[in-house]
């Protein structure tokens, strides 16, 4: 795997993920102003503490200013920054599209925020991944200082900028209109914009308290769940589930673990194996298939009031990466058999799936800390018109962020416990026990059962509840 230079990103507090030298070729120039801005962005809060990100740009700035665009491609990428294996299909895997809209955005808020001083700017234009570099034209006014503005100017100023939103709401604020007016009147800016700021920030107070008025004890209680999984400090991935991976496990009758499953060698050792219809099995775990109940409980998460869209992403399954689960919340959609990213979070599990090739013997959900009078496996096997599905609300791999898996025995099984996540009055209780006096929320852990009719879960309910993390004796 290519890589680049260690020292200059370095010397900025900046390590890549990629190892290795310098890379092929001439040695990037450490001064050049580009390769200075793309250490920057690397470094900077804007990509967190991605080492994906960074190395992906990283790896095209450099090939660009080597001359080496010919090497900046999807395929490429994917195999140098992302880890794919030597000739893997970009359409069967979409991780570099992904992860390019991710970097669009975070080089966007760079340059919107900690890095709106810079003169030389990047962009990634869509449709490709080759970076162009262009100076940014800076406002004059601001750098003649706006202090000697005539009086009447910076009102005017002033003024427009204001103007929309002041009508938008004038209607509505009286306050509004005696702003309006000392605005004609040529205020001093300076007392000009602390009234607009008053009269704003009074504004949003209003429309804070209204919106709070307007939800329901229940409905408040589950929106402080929301707002601790969509942040906007952090990007929240919605993960969910990989059917053809499923199907592929029930054929072979043994389940595909993590480490198997991202690095892609459970493709391999069927190869090995060769058993019949292999290359039918193969075309499984190279396809994208997920369920409906998948597909809709993703979009109605999506819609939640409490969603920030440019903080949002649907990652699937098998593009998903543990840097990924680091750096960001996310909500796993389905059991470790058909998302085995779950897997990660077994220790902090009551119940967890445990599937079992043996026909005689029953797959389904462990109680792991069984309590007196409660089943060790609540499973479907003999009992088809019920199903089961769980619900666990965890911190992250660091401890900084959250995860919440919402996972059935089946799409039945899933589809109820997501319609219990969804429904506040069901909700509320839970939420209650588990709010902490800071008024943020502990892990806990709920079993929920349904009937199962026709594939379709009826009459969702909680049968067992968790609040805290697993204590082993």
């Amino acid at each position: 795997m290519q890589s680049l230079e260690p020292s200059p990103k370095a010397a900025l507090g900046f390590v890549s993920g990629l190892s290795g030298g310098a890379g092929e070729g001439l040695p990037v120039d450490a001064e050049d102003p580009r390769w200075q801005l793309a250490l920057r962005i690397a470094a900077s809060g804007s990509l967190g503490r991605s080492e994906l990100l960074s190395d992906f740009l990283i790896y095209i700035v450099d090939r660009r200013i080597r001359c080496r665009t010919d090497e900046i491609t999807e395929q490429r990428i994917g195999v140098s920054v992302f880890g794919r294996a030597i000739g893997y299909d970009p359409t069967d895997d979409n991780i570099v599209r992904s992860y390019a809209r991710k970097l669009r955005q975070r080089i966007e808020r760079y340059f919107a925020t900690e890095g709106r001083d810079e003169t030389l700017r990047i962009e990634i234009p869509r449709g490709g991944y080759t970076p162009i570099f262009y100076e940014h034209a800076t406002d004059q006014r601001e750098l003649d200082s706006p202090d000697v503005l005539p009086r009447d100017t910076a009102s005017q100023e002033v003024g427009k900028e204001f103007a929309v939103a002041l009508n938008s709401i004038e209607s509505s604020f009286p306050a509004a209109l005696t702003l309006w007016t000392a605005i004609r009147r040529n205020i001093r800016p300076g007392v000009l914009l602390a009234l607009v700021l008053g009269a704003l920030l009074g504004t949003g107070a209003k429309l804070l308290v209204n919106e709070k008025l307007l939800l329901s004890p229940e409905e408040a209680a589950l929106h402080s769940l929301w707002k601790q999984l969509f942040s906007k400090d952090r990007d929240t991935l919605i993960v969910p589930s990989d059917g053809g991976l499923v199907v592929m496990q029930r054929i072979i009758e043994r389940p595909v673990p993590l480490t198997s499953y991202v690095s892609g060698t459970y493709k391999t050792a069927l190869k090995i194996e060769n058993p019949p219809n292999v290359s039918e099995l193969l075309k499984l775990g190279h396809r994208r298939f997920t369920s409906v109940v998948d597909l809709d409980f993703s979009t109605r998460l999506a819609q939640l009031r409490e969603v920030v869209p440019e903080r949002m992403m649907i990652r699937y399954a098998r593009d998903l990466r543990i840097d990924d689960l680091r750096t960001g919340n996310a909500i796993l959609i389905g059991s470790d058999e058909s998302n085995p990213w779950v897997e990660l979070f077994r220790p902090q599990l009551h119940f967890c799936f445990q599937f079992d090739p043996d026909p005689d013997k029953p797959s389904g959900f462990a109680n792991l800390y069984p309590r007196s009078g409660e089943a060790t496996i609540y499973t479907t096997k003999g009992r088809e018109d019920r199903t089961y599905g769980i619900i666990a609300f965890l911190p992250d791999l660091t401890g900084m962020g959250h995860v919440l898996i919402v996972a059935g025995l089946n799409t039945a099984g899933t589809q109820a416990a997501a319609a219990f996540l969804l429904d506040p009055k069901s909700m509320a209780p839970i939420l209650q026990r588990a709010r902490t006096g800071h008024g943020d929320l502990q892990p806990f852990e709920l079993h929920v059962g349904a009937g199962n009719v026709a594939t379709n879960a009826s009459t969702p309910h909680i049968i067992l509840e968790r609040i805290g993390l697993p204590q082993p004796h």
